[in-house]
């Protein structure tokens, strides 16, 4: 318990040094959202979201995290650890970078 504890809040500190929101992703009617200690925030394709699964945190599209399902039709990623942030554009490179 102590370990998985400690395991946490080094994701937390990291997601800070990363400028991630850490959180819990929801997926409802066609609604991508990130649930935090402060609030929900409502995603869309400007965000970089990533979910952790075994151990680590794995890109995911919006779109994926909008339209996978599990074999029984429930939204796959939905109620996953998820950290998110705003991507940057910059025009003068026509690049997309996160910040």
């Amino acid at each position: 318990m102590l370990g998985d504890h400690i395991k946490r809040t080094t994701r937390e500190i990291d997601a800070f040094l990363e400028r991630y929101t850490l959180g819990t992703l929801i997926v409802d009617g066609g609604k991508v959202a990130l649930e935090t200690k402060s609030g929900e925030i409502v995603l869309d394709e400007t965000y970089v979201i990533e979910v952790y699964n075994d151990g680590k945190y794995h890109p995911i599209t919006y779109d994926k995290a909008r339209n996978t399902m599990s074999s029984d039709g429930w939204p796959l990623y939905a109620g996953l650890e998820a950290r998110v942030k705003k991507k940057e554009v910059n025009n003068d490179e026509k690049a997309t970078k996160c910040v």
